[in-house]
């Protein structure tokens, strides 16, 4: 077991050399990323629900939760810190006494060994806040994870967020107002009455971010109200606040390994699992189908597993594109929450030329996963409807978060959350 472990982690080094110098540690960034090629699964979320965005209410006693697992070590010393950021996730300039209180850097005491795993890990998990600290100011967070007691050894970052209930929001999903975006858009407008809260000025001193489906990849940033009544704010563009609808998302079931779901074609059991799946077709021109989702997201689970967290095993998942020719615009890529809404390089798949079809085998951890493929164009630009299509009446969650920086504030203010679904659209 531990030759193989061994041979297992070697490859992905040799792996990762190859690819630009991508898990760089010595660089801190302000968003969701994997520092160490060792770490695998990390879910950050609102404790007891696996699906929700990473976003608490201030003083509510609501907690977030934590969870990954590392390949590498039987046990590593994680420490964590936290820190706080502007609405354009730059980090703010308060200090650290200023946003929490009774914190310092903390060691990730809560960890537990996989059990009967045929790839052995380490499962770490952290709850916050906690009896060490709590948040006094609502704003942009990030959670910066680093090991040896070195700040400087990154591991994981994690972006999270703390609204105050100052503002309402009402919001209808509705099918694209423009003729050219009619069939493939989907366009949210939305207001936010503040009739208990004092906002100067709201096209100077508000930020407004628009979500889909909880994916940092492409917010919408840029908007500012259309009109204002009294204390209602009202943001009803036809163009500037449209979404592509893109599609439901693919879905594979590993959480029993011993058998077959609709999606998994076989499973091979040797030195490792290794479950194969349905061959799938691009979507670009087929009709919109109904089927339940969960937009994106992902779910450990092993079926006959007491705590899944250190009982579910990892296996080799194979995917299959069938697609006549290589794509000469980029490269393909598999993408979802579990690549954190990123092209990351140990996702991209290569064409075989024998099957005529993208390929490519990824370690994950046995759950249920939904996924979309993916194009990368030259210039970086991501490409989801070239594979997968668009239509205007796919299922998507939105999310908007409210920002407020008046006079004199030194920091972004959250002063409202709101999440919501196109399922009953207008």
């Amino acid at each position: 077991m531990k030759y193989l472990k061994l041979v297992f982690l070697s490859l992905i080094s040799l792996l990762l050399n190859a690819q630009n110098n991508y898990y760089e540690e010595d660089r801190l960034r302000y968003e969701d990323f994997i520092y160490q090629p060792g770490i695998k699964t990390v879910q950050f979320h609102p404790a007891g629900d696996d699906l929700a965005m990473p976003v608490i209410k201030l003083f509510s006693g609501e907690q977030l939760l934590l969870s990954f697992d590392d390949l590498y070590e039987d046990y590593a010393e994680y420490s964590y810190t936290i820190i706080h950021c502007n609405a354009d996730w730059t980090p703010s300039n308060l200090l650290q006494s200023e946003y929490l209180s009774n914190f310092q850097d903390y060691y990730l005491s809560e960890y537990e060994y996989s059990i009967n795993a045929l790839i052995p890990y380490t499962n770490y998990r952290l709850t916050i806040p906690n009896s060490n600290m709590r948040f006094t100011k609502s704003g942009n967070y990030l959670l910066k994870i680093y090991r040896d007691n070195d700040p400087n050894k990154l591991v994981i970052t994690r972006r999270f967020m703390v609204y105050e209930d100052r503002v309402t929001i009402g919001a209808q999903v509705r099918r694209a107002t423009q003729v050219e975006n009619k069939n493939t858009h989907q366009e949210i407008d939305f207001t936010i009455n503040h009739t208990n809260y004092t906002i100067q000025n709201p096209f100077q001193d508000l930020n407004v971010v628009l979500m889909q489906d909880q994916r940092w990849d492409n917010p919408i940033t840029t908007l500012k109200p259309q009109f204002v009544q009294n204390t209602q704010l009202i943001y009803q563009y036809d163009d500037i606040n449209t979404f592509h609808g893109i599609n439901e998302f693919r879905w594979f079931d590993i959480k029993n390994l011993q058998v077959l779901t609709q999606n998994v074609r076989k499973i091979d059991r040797d030195s490792v699992y290794t479950a194969y799946l349905a061959t799938d077709e691009p979507r670009t021109i087929s009709r919109y189908t109904v089927y339940f989702d969960i937009n994106g997201h992902y779910v450990v689970r092993r079926l006959d597993a007491t705590n899944s967290d250190f009982e579910a095993d990892y296996a080799y998942v194979d995917f299959i594109l069938d697609y006549p020719a290589p794509l000469d615009k980029g490269d393909l890529y598999v993408f979802g929450k579990f690549t954190d809404w990123k092209a990351l390089p140990e996702y991209r798949l290569e064409y075989d030329y024998v099957r005529n079809a993208y390929r490519g085998r990824f370690l994950l951890k046995q759950g249920y996963y939904n996924y979309l493929y993916a194009l990368q164009k030259d210039n970086g630009e991501l490409d989801i409807e070239a594979i997968e299509g668009s239509h205007w009446e796919t299922e998507n969650t939105y999310q908007i978060l409210v920002y407020n920086r008046d006079v004199g504030i030194r920091y972004d203010r959250l002063v409202g959350f709101s999440e919501f679904s196109s399922e009953d659209l207008y």
